[in-house]
């Protein structure tokens, strides 16, 4: 229940303070002072978004608050969800800066717009003149039906399924888009594997083969200059040996007279058994050195094949070759992934639909079975609203199985028929706007018997009415706040004399500018705003009487 609004700074709006009964509050007022402002404002703290241009003052902010009292409603999930101090007194608060920044508290804690609105969603139903309009909407009906059949809790849980399902349709999608563009390739990245498979990389091949290639290359000349140096060392009369053994026998001759010819000796004897090791050696390398053309051949085809892999992937060494193999095999090792995803996600999907079709189906008996109930009220009470021969129709049809939205395969639709004998067409085809409000509100009725929402909201719910039907339309609003806090905003005689607490907002012209009022009107005052809403601006006798007559 609303117990009451606060508004700073807001429109035309300075500051107004409203409290409001337990039952009907009516508000009422001359055109343009404000009445709509009011609930625009409420709107705020029930999670709309704003911008600056709400401001009053532009040097300051504007600030709105709504106090409910919770009791009757149970919101320890939603407290616990949102990690809320759980309450049964609640204060929303928006607070609009002057560049457009938006701020939304619960009870002084700082919370999205989106927690916001669903909590007010659950406080109060706003109906302004042009929701009249959602009639024409093909929501409307699924909307209306789920409320009465308390499908709310359902209906969200496969809309969360619904939303899964279409996620993993688009990444089906997605992944099939991309497996069919990549098994396309698929050969190409095969044929490239092979050609580094079929040359048997290794990190250090290349550097080794060219240094083999040399080798066999100048074989000849290398065999010729070995055997040239070991001749020159030990095989020629006189070589380097053979004159360093001279040179040792001169040295030999004079160690026992002098100490540095004895470690001279020693030196030379260390280079001549070095330098014979290395004659030797020379003859061996010489021997095993052999011409092998075939040899070089094969190793002049595996370089070219090495070559031409380089080229071709524009690098320089065989290790940007093996990771650029390596690349390929991640590639396609990959796309043999992906392929497994997509047929699991083939079977997710299909397991999915199957269990989506078979939770709307369920959905779908429980809509079907409060259709009649609300042709019957909503036409038995379209009689108590001044349209006696009017008549609604719901139609029905199963959507298929790839039409299905986040609320089923149903597909509901409000048929209409204005006078007796008619036949039935949409609704936005043939009601008029009082229709249409007349409509509605038969329809919010019917909700709000089924639905413990504590506070309903009415913006000129009466327009395009008079009379007799003026008189019925107030009666029903009357009953609905027995159960439900109810408050409207009206231009109907019949209806402001119906209210528990009647507000008059109007305009003051200060300093030249113009502001929004509101008065809390007593017995006396209410009589003479009665009897203005009547006959105008100026009372009549007449007028008056009418206004006490419809008080009493």
């Amino acid at each position: 229940m609303l117990l009451k609004l606060l508004i700073q700074n807001y429109a035309i709006i300075e500051r107004l303070e409203l409290f409001f009964s337990e039952e009907l509050s009516v508000i009422t007022g001359e055109t343009g002072a404000g009445k709509s402002i009011v609930m625009e404002a409420l709107s705020l703290v029930l999670g709309e978004r704003a911008d600056q241009s709400v401001l009053f003052d532009r040097e300051k902010k504007c600030v709105v608050e709504g106090y409910f009292d919770a009791s009757r409603l149970n919101l320890s999930g939603f407290f616990k969800q949102y990690d809320l101090d759980e309450d049964a007194r609640l204060i929303f608060r928006r607070e609009v800066s002057a560049s457009g920044k938006s701020r939304a508290f619960i009870n002084d804690t700082p919370v999205n717009l989106s927690v916001m609105k669903e909590l007010g969603d659950q406080l109060v139903d706003m109906h302004s003149q042009h929701q009249s309009q959602e009639l024409n909407s093909s929501l409307f009906p699924l909307l209306l039906l789920d409320s009465l059949s308390k499908q709310g809790d359902a209906v969200k849980n496969f809309t969360r399924l619904f939303q899964d399902y279409q996620a993993h349709l688009r990444r089906w999608k997605e992944l099939d888009e991309q497996n069919i563009r990549e098994n396309k390739e698929l050969d190409y990245l095969n044929f490239q594997l092979k050609e580094f498979s079929s040359v048997s990389l290794k990190v250090d091949d290349q550097v080794l083969l060219e240094e083999e290639q040399k080798q066999l290359e100048h074989a000849e000349e290398i065999k010729q200059q070995f055997s040239s140096a070991s001749q020159l060392l030990a095989d020629r009369e006189i070589s380097i040996i053979k004159q360093l053994k001279d040179v040792s026998s001169l040295l030999n001759s004079i160690k026992k007279y002098s100490a540095q010819a004895d470690q001279l000796l020693d030196r030379l004897d260390s280079c001549r058994i070095e330098l014979d090791d290395i004659a030797s050696e020379l003859d061996e390398r010489q021997m095993e050195l052999q011409m092998d053309p075939v040899r070089l051949k094969e190793i002049q085809q595996r370089l070219d094949s090495i070559y031409r892999l380089e080229k071709k992937h524009h690098v320089n060494s065989v290790s940007d070759l093996l990771e650029i193999a390596n690349n390929l095999r991640t590639k396609i090792e990959s796309i043999h992934l992906q392929t497994e995803e997509l047929k699991s996600l083939e079977l997710k999907i299909t397991s999915e639909k199957k269990h989506l079709i078979e939770v709307s189906q369920k959905i779908s008996a429980a809509r079907l079975k409060e259709v009649t109930r609300v042709e019957q009220t909503v036409n038995s009470m379209l009689k108590e609203v001044g349209m006696p021969h009017a008549q609604i129709k719901i139609n029905h049809r199963m959507l298929s199985e790839n039409q299905m939205t986040s609320l089923g395969l149903d597909h509901f639709q409000f048929l209409f028929a204005s006078n007796k004998g008619s036949e039935f067409h949409e609704i936005r085809k043939i009601a008029s706007g009082g229709e249409l409000s007349r409509l509605m509100l038969c329809f919010k009725s019917l909700i709000a018997a089924s639905t413990s929402l504590p506070t309903l909201i009415f913006d000129e719910i009466d327009s395009g009415i008079s009379g007799e039907t003026a008189m019925k339309v107030s009666r029903i609003l009357k009953q609905l706040s027995s159960k439900h806090q109810v408050i409207c905003i009206t231009h109907l005689p019949q209806l402001a004399a119906k209210g528990n607490m009647h507000y008059f907002i109007y305009k003051e012209l200060l300093e030249g500018r113009t502001y929004t009022r509101v008065k809390e009107l007593n017995a006396q005052e209410k009589v003479k705003a009665i009897a203005q809403m009547i006959s105008g601006e100026k009372v009549t006798a007449a007028a008056l009487e009418s206004a006490k007559e419809l008080l009493n």
